[in-house]
């Protein structure tokens, strides 16, 4: 990516992803992830990240427990493994599933909000 491309986040700049369910109306959100460094990467990063730190929990994500437990790790990971993960769902969910419920958006707006919050702590004070 070329330095003109890249963003720096600002609170706020998801909010439009806040209000809007059609997750295919989610305009920028690609370039928006990309200029802040974030990858689709199959979420591979973040099953390496859970292998690493041992966790011995159900991480489906097709289950209502596994979606908990997925939210937990995020809470506890690493910034550019919670934004890799929220970008490669929002790719799933788009472009590979039939669809996605009003719970796959509930699910992305909560991972949104652990990111923002990552970068909350990061803010200096």
């Amino acid at each position: 990516m070329k330095d003109k491309d890249k963003l720096t986040y600002t609170p706020g700049m998801f909010h439009l992803y806040m209000i809007t369910d059609a997750l295919d109306f989610w305009d920028e959100f690609p370039e928006k992830m990309w200029g802040l460094g974030f990858e689709m990467d199959c979420c591979n990063s973040f099953e390496e990240y859970a292998k690493q730190v041992k966790l011995k929990k159900d991480l489906s994500s097709w289950t209502r427990e596994g979606k908990r437990n997925i939210l937990y790790v995020l809470e506890h990971a690493p910034q550019q493994i919670v934004g890799n993960y929220l970008f490669s769902m929002w790719r799933y969910f788009t472009h590979w599933n039939n669809g996605w419920s009003h719970y796959d958006v509930d699910f992305l707006r909560r991972i949104i909000r652990i990111l923002e919050t990552n970068y909350e702590k990061m803010k200096p004070d």
